[in-house]
């Protein structure tokens, strides 16, 4: 029970890792605050943390909105007195080459602004005037290295690692800690999505994890669960890698 009586803002909890970490946070005693973009999504996720005996509200809308950011951190507060735990974890990603890509605004807006208007939000609104808190950036193994095909989204996914390393030193003397996670290929709806696009292009991306699958989604969840609890109370502007050794394979070689 290491989130006993804490309040959890999970962004794009409605599928995926959200899904997964709103599930896990609340096992473990966190009142949750669910936010996807379809409000039918968000209040889906609500009632299978309730089901399994946890608490949990929905606070739906467009994660890049401002407004939204802010109304929602108000309504979390007004609602449970304070927000504890903030889940940076609502992502897109697309398949277009560089030349002839559209979608830039889009995915760096949800993928790189929401996570900044978010923890802008909370801080202001409760993590700094009660001296505590932490929050989970959610980057990408694209954040660290490149790939062909969705300029948009790495350029996004790097930036979350400045925006971590920033609020960090920024913060920690108003007791915030914020941290990152990199993960690597998740079988997650987003991923899915991109495979029936690119199907021969997935495939090859599998072969080449060392561990030789992808991540589910509770194993990314539990490792936001360690960087939000007091277990890691001296840990914070850490990038951690859950990749199943995908980034550590930077020679050019394909696993053994």
């Amino acid at each position: 029970m290491r989130f006993k009586d804490k309040v959890v803002i999970v962004t794009g909890g409605g599928s995926g890792m959200g899904l997964a970490a709103s599930r896990i946070f609340a096992a473990e005693g966190a009142t949750i605050a669910i936010n996807d973009v379809k409000a039918e999504t968000a209040e889906k996720t609500v009632a299978t943390v309730e089901s399994e005996g946890g608490r949990a509200f929905a606070i739906p809308g467009d994660v890049s909105d401002a407004e939204i950011a802010a109304r929602s951190v108000d309504a979390t507060v007004e609602r449970c007195g304070r927000v504890d735990i903030l889940l940076n974890n609502a992502g897109i990603a697309t398949i277009q080459p560089a030349e002839d890509y559209t979608e830039w605004h889009r995915v760096t807006g949800v993928d790189l602004d929401a996570p900044f208007l978010w923890a802008q939000a909370v801080a202001k609104r409760s993590m700094i005037p009660n001296g505590s808190g932490a929050i989970v950036n959610i980057s990408s193994l694209a954040g660290m290295v490149a790939y062909p095909g969705d300029v948009g989204y790495i350029a996004a996914k790097a930036g979350v690692l400045g925006l971590t390393r920033s609020l960090a030193v920024e913060w920690a003397r108003h007791g915030i800690r914020v941290n990152c996670i990199c993960p690597g290929f998740t079988d997650t709806q987003i991923i899915k999505d991109m495979e029936a696009i690119d199907p021969d292009r997935f495939a090859e991306r599998r072969r080449r994890i060392p561990m030789q699958r992808a991540a589910r989604p509770e194993e990314i969840a539990r490792a936001m669960a360690f960087l939000a609890s007091d277990d890691a109370s001296y840990i914070t502007g850490a990038i951690l890698n859950v990749d199943g050794g995908q980034i550590a394979l930077s020679s050019g070689w394909s696993p053994a």
